[in-house]
């Protein structure tokens, strides 16, 4: 599929399509968005070069901004909208009556539970059903996204629990996948990022193991912005010269603040901030010379003393 059969009928304003949108949103990912709003600015004259130039994309950033629009199938009829349903709001509290009502009445549920039986090796429980039936009634998630998050996990995991499923779920509905074709096209990205995830893993000494949902969010963020593992791990080494342990919200904090400057390689955070350079100096002890530190760090290390009882860090 060609890029420039995302480009809707010109005129003189620049149109975006809602269903297009939603799909960006839903998706998270702000290298495809940005790609997808040049797109429609720039019309049949779009040129990759060009892009890369403007929009001041690597070829490996663009290459993932145009997997993304690519599979998020923009130019085929428009998806179901997300439910309505907010994954804050605390999930309603079924009676077993309920569940099993559920399970016996609705041909669809019951496939998800068939599926989870097979993915656990045992009949469900009345908590893995009630698990089961939050992400399919509460979360909105339609059953063949559940079988698929189902096969997911017994691929990745040897013995797939109940809060596996549950923590799946959530992260799922936050990022939108609610179609096949959404589940397809993140499964999709999920193979590409394992080798650069297991990379930043080992980057951050967190070797050996899959990243939790909420680990991945970050990660996959990293992965977004265009940075690699090499990025990653002079912002741990940054990490730990400044507050003397780890923080995944300060670790995105530093890398955010590179995002922001157009710097995403070693090569070219140190040219811009010579003091980033990595050290030969013992990681464990954090940097006392506030006057270093910029602004946002300031504000998180003041949060951080005014929340730590005593003061302690």
């Amino acid at each position: 599929m060609s890029l420039t059969s995302l480009i809707p009928a010109g005129s003189e304003y620049c149109v975006l399509r809602a269903d297009a949108v939603d799909r960006l949103l839903s998706c998270g990912d702000s290298d495809g968005a940005l790609l997808y709003l040049y797109l429609i600015r720039r019309g049949a004259s779009f040129c990759e070069e060009e892009a890369m130039r403007e929009l001041h994309f690597s070829p490996e950033r663009l290459a993932r901004a145009v997997f993304t629009l690519k599979n998020l199938q923009i130019a085929s009829e428009p998806r179901a909208l997300r439910p309505s349903k907010s994954t804050d709001s605390p999930a309603p509290r079924y009676t077993v009556s309920e569940l099993r009502s559920r399970r016996t009445g609705d041909r669809r549920f019951e496939a998800v539970c068939q599926t989870a039986e097979a993915v656990l090796g045992r009949m469900l429980t009345e908590s893995q059903l009630r698990t089961l039936y939050m992400a399919y009634d509460h979360l909105g998630l339609p059953a063949d996204v559940l079988i698929d998050l189902l096969t997911y996990l017994k691929q990745e995991k040897k013995s797939v629990t109940r809060r596996d499923i549950e923590e799946q779920a959530y992260l799922w509905a936050d990022m939108g996948i609610f179609t096949a074709q959404a589940s397809s096209a993140f499964l999709s990205r999920l193979e590409q990022e394992k080798p650069v995830i297991a990379a930043m893993l080992r980057a951050l000494d967190m070797a050996g193991r899959s990243p939790s949902p909420s680990e991945y969010r970050y990660l996959s963020e990293f992965i977004r912005q265009g940075f690699g593992p090499d990025a990653v791990a002079l912002a741990k080494e940054r990490l730990y010269q400044r507050i003397g342990r780890f923080s995944w919200k300060y670790l995105k904090g530093i890398l955010d603040s590179w995002h922001d400057k157009g710097v995403h390689t070693v090569e070219e955070i140190t040219a811009l901030e010579p003091d980033s350079a990595p050290k030969n100096a013992s990681a464990s002890a954090p940097a006392t010379q506030t006057d270093k530190l910029q602004d946002w760090e300031k504000d998180w290390l003041d949060q951080l003393h005014a929340t730590a009882p005593n003061g302690c860090t």
